[in-house]
């Protein structure tokens, strides 16, 4: 073989092989494409009942805390008959409901200690930062009583000086026996959002998920403290609450297993389609690697032929 044939040849084998790459290139990027597109089309159907379920999740946590609270008074009462006084013959137990949550606030202060400079400085470097940056900030400011929750006033509380040198102690101290009403408003609106976690939140900013554990180990110290407190109401009208109490479970219950049930639909659908789109790519790319494989052994061969040498 004249070296030009083999010149002629390996640059044959060499068009041969990036023609084959270029095929396998342009079928990934469709199939991602593809695959996206699927994504985007569930979302809207998938993300309402996903936030129905979490909101309706939250609510039936706290409508049971409160019917077991309230089982619990009239069990007392059945017990200490006319000596009810349930300032006194409940003390132990609210006592005991509220140190089953204080864990909750004490992690949260154990996350926010392990904080480091570093990690501050890099939250503070968001010029325009994720929503959920925004929104934890907003919450910790309301927590903190401050009427200004932008962005330029987060980053102040954010400086080194001010967080470790005043905010940790303050957070450490922060008197969650006396949240009032109020507070407890405003917080629902961040307890409500499935986003608002301190998984979640970490993943855009670890000092944002360390804050986000705070203010809801805050919120739901006062929200048991709040169930708990005492009422002085009578047998027959604590009875009658738990009645409606528990229809409301019921219904909230019914509410969750509807929303579930077209969830698992919806999730099935998608899960199925996305195994379509799979298989299809797969049933395509696979025959097409092979023939890349052989591309890239003739290429190999060719260059490293002693013909070349000729």
């Amino acid at each position: 073989m004249s070296g030009a044939d083999w010149d002629r040849q390996l640059k044959d084998a060499e068009d041969n092989l990036n023609n084959k790459a270029g095929q396998m290139g342009r079928l990934k990027v469709e199939f991602d494409h593809n695959l996206n597109k699927l994504n985007d089309s569930y979302y809207p159907k998938m993300r309402p009942l996903k936030v129905q379920v979490y909101q309706s999740l939250h609510q039936q946590h706290f409508l049971e805390k409160e019917i077991q609270w309230k089982e619990r008074i009239l069990d007392r009462m059945r017990t200490e008959g006319g000596a009810f006084n349930e300032q006194l013959h409940m003390a132990k137990d609210r006592e005991e409901e509220l140190l089953q949550v204080l864990p909750k606030f004490q992690d949260a202060i154990k996350s926010l200690e392990a904080l480091t400079p570093e990690d501050m400085k890099v939250l503070r470097k968001y010029e325009h930062p994720p929503q959920l940056v925004l929104e934890t900030m907003e919450a910790t400011l309301i927590v903190k009583g401050e009427y200004n929750t932008e962005w330029t006033e987060a980053k102040v509380m954010l400086s080194d000086a001010y967080f470790f040198g005043f905010f940790l102690n303050r957070a450490k101290q922060y008197d969650v026996d006396n949240v009032d009403e109020e507070l407890l408003q405003k917080l629902e609106v961040y307890m409500m959002n499935p986003d608002f976690e301190p998984v979640v939140v970490a993943a855009a900013s670890i000092p944002c998920g360390a804050l986000c554990k705070w203010v809801r180990a805050i919120y739901e110290y006062a929200r048991t403290r709040q169930i708990i407190r005492v009422n002085g109401l009578g047998m027959e009208d604590i009875q009658a609450d738990v009645e409606k109490l528990k229809e409301q479970l019921f219904l909230k219950k019914e509410e969750i297993a509807g929303a579930e049930q077209k969830l698992a639909g919806f999730q099935s659908e998608f899960e199925q389609r996305r195994r379509d789109l799979k298989i299809r790519y797969d049933q395509t790319m696979d025959p097409l690697q092979e023939t890349f494989f052989e591309a890239h052994h003739q290429y190999g061969t060719l260059y490293t032929s002693p013909r070349r040498n000729v």
